[in-house]
């Protein structure tokens, strides 16, 4: 069975991002993007195989103790959470602190991703791996689908 994944708030990424664009016409080089800390979402992939569901988050520059995953089955929702500091390079702007900010597109703060399990997921079973900034969350399904025995 195919699954389609639906992009929520895409809409609103759409004019957010226009809205940014107006501004930093308006503003030329003094225009930055700020962002509430809770407010960020880490953008995602799901992808479908016979015997699991994948998950891929990119999250950059994060230590994997930052990063809480968890699966509720009463929802079916799988959250992933954590909290991103500001990028700083060690001994630069946090010894000067009239540092001026041109630009700022890397998001930090908090953030949360609540994803609907796909399917009928085995929980106890499912397992995540954070590498070169990509966090893989492994969903294996409780009964393989029909195609895994014809190939």
């Amino acid at each position: 069975m195919k699954i389609e994944v639906q992009s929520w708030g895409s809409g609103f990424d759409q004019l957010a991002e226009h809205m940014r664009a107006m501004l930093h016409e308006m503003q030329g080089r003094n225009y930055f993007r700020s962002h509430a800390p809770h407010s960020w979402r880490p953008r995602l992939n799901l992808y479908e195989f016979h015997d699991r569901f994948l998950v891929c988050v990119e999250l950059a520059g994060m230590a994997r103790e930052q990063i809480d995953v968890r699966a509720d089955e009463a929802e079916g929702v799988l959250h992933i959470q954590g909290l991103r500091r500001k990028p700083v390079l060690p001994g630069q702007m946090d010894a000067d602190p009239a540092v001026s900010v041109h630009l700022m597109e890397i998001d930090s703060g908090r953030f949360h991703r609540r994803v609907p399990l796909p399917g009928d997921v085995v929980i106890d079973k499912i397992s995540a791996a954070y590498r070169h900034g990509y966090l893989w969350v492994i969903l294996p399904r409780a009964t393989p689908t029909p195609e895994a025995n014809e190939r």
